[in-house]
């Protein structure tokens, strides 16, 4: 990553705007409990949807309804993981 990347906006827009449009279509395919990779080999982490259901305990006429909804958990790699938290502990870091 020692490279200056020169990009346009638009070029930088067009490529978020193709990554957005692959995570949302994988993610809307995926299976329950399946496993969407991010990056080769899920070099960056992976996001894994899983179904849920709820039941309301409020008042009122929604009581006793069930909701089922689709929950989405983000795991980073060991890699990323360990980068952010070098970031955070170097912002933090005691004088």
């Amino acid at each position: 990553m020692n490279e200056i990347m020169n990009y346009s906006i638009k070029e930088i827009k067009q490529a978020y705007q193709i990554v957005s449009e692959d995570l949302f279509n994988r993610l809307v395919k995926a299976k329950d409990n399946q496993t969407v990779f991010l990056g080769p080999r899920g070099t960056f982490g992976y996001f894994k949807k899983a179904e849920g259901q709820m039941t309301s305990h409020m008042k009122g006429k929604s009581y006793g309804k069930t909701y089922a909804f689709y929950r989405i958990k983000f795991k980073p790699s060991s890699r990323l993981k360990s980068e952010l938290n070098r970031v955070l502990e170097k912002k933090y870091k005691k004088k």
